[in-house]
């Protein structure tokens, strides 16, 4: 007991200070010409901008309505009005949603990117990639 004691205490910082560096963001291109593309604007209203252009809905319902989609492989979520200079409780809280839900759907790709006011998401920041 003692000695797993003692291993734990030596091993927390190397593992703490082994995960503080980061990387500068990666500016997104998009390869895949048939990905869904979706501008979050806050916590609760989106719109699809590609692969065709729908008026702002709320975010459950453009869910829904993505069901009815072709189903592709890549999501692409972009983040208007986000403003955490690194990752955190606000980006927590306006993708947890949009990634089940993405998931759910079927796509293995989903992209979240810091917006800035464009549909074209390329050359936008990219804050993080799951496949």
């Amino acid at each position: 007991m003692k000695k797993t004691f003692l291993l734990l205490t030596v091993a927390l910082p190397i593992v703490l200070s082994s995960c503080a560096t980061s990387r500068p963001p990666v500016a997104f291109h998009n390869t895949d010409n048939t990905a869904l593309i979706v501008k979050a604007i806050d916590g609760s209203k989106c719109e699809v901008v590609a692969p065709t252009t729908m008026t702002r809905e709320e975010d459950a319902r453009l869910l829904d309505q993505a069901k009815t989609f072709a189903q592709h492989q890549t999501a692409v979520v972009i983040l208007e009005n986000y403003n955490e200079p690194q990752l955190g409780h606000e980006f927590r809280d306006r993708t947890f949603g949009w990634f089940l839900g993405l998931r759910g759907l079927g796509y293995q790709h989903i992209i979240f990117l810091r917006g800035n006011g464009v549909n074209d998401p390329n050359g936008l920041p990219t804050l993080a990639e799951y496949d």
